[in-house]
């Protein structure tokens, strides 16, 4: 059976509750990366997902690139939105999370600051196996056979797959495309769906 982990960068936005509803339809639960930005202004969303089981990762606060932001910089951001995220767990109830997963803007970069502010906080970066330009917003159907000849491919050489994908942006742009190619993608009934990070 091929493994498969949905995960989810730069929410919440527009598109999230349609998204929320795709998962909860197909009964499966997915790694979201917020951002801080968005989750202050979409609070509401991000308490959906915590109660709805989800997994809220740190995305950072406003999404910056390697170059652009000092460690010492980074490392704020991340312990704002920890700080935030927690404020919305507790919101929706739900049990704390001692260390929330982090992912980086953009994954990393060579001579990346942002990674020796992760390890100075402790935390690494989460990756990926797969992303798929969901942010240019392709077909649907296109988008939906991209993911499973992925997961196809992953499975045929006994790893799991972890797709990168996008709910939002740090302009808060809707990613309709996206929840659509996802809903298509969750038809296949046999994909055995966890939640990243996990292994075997």
């Amino acid at each position: 059976m091929a493994r498969v982990a949905l995960t989810f960068d730069d929410g919440p936005g527009p598109s999230t509750p349609a998204l929320l509803d795709v998962l909860a339809a197909a009964g499966v639960k997915a790694t979201f990366f917020l951002l801080g930005q968005n989750v202050e202004r979409a609070r509401a969303v991000a308490v959906r997902m915590a109660r709805e089981g989800h997994l809220l990762g740190n995305h950072s606060w406003t999404h910056p690139e390697a170059a652009a932001v000092s460690e010492a910089a980074f490392a704020a951001e991340v312990r704002r939105t920890d700080a935030l995220l927690a404020g919305v767990r507790l919101e929706a109830g739900v049990a704390a999370v001692a260390v929330p997963p982090v992912r980086l803007p953009y994954g990393p970069a060579g001579d990346d600051g942002r990674l020796r502010a992760l390890a100075a906080l402790g935390r690494c970066h989460v990756h990926w196996t797969g992303a798929f330009g969901d942010w240019l917003n392709p077909d649907p159907g296109e988008l939906a056979g991209r993911l499973r000849a992925h997961v196809a491919a992953q499975s045929a050489g006994g790893l799991d797959a972890v797709l990168d994908l996008h709910d939002s942006s740090r302009r808060f742009e809707d990613r309709g495309p996206t929840v659509e190619a996802v809903r298509r993608l969750l038809e296949d009934r046999s994909l055995e769906v966890f939640t990243a990070p996990a292994s075997r």
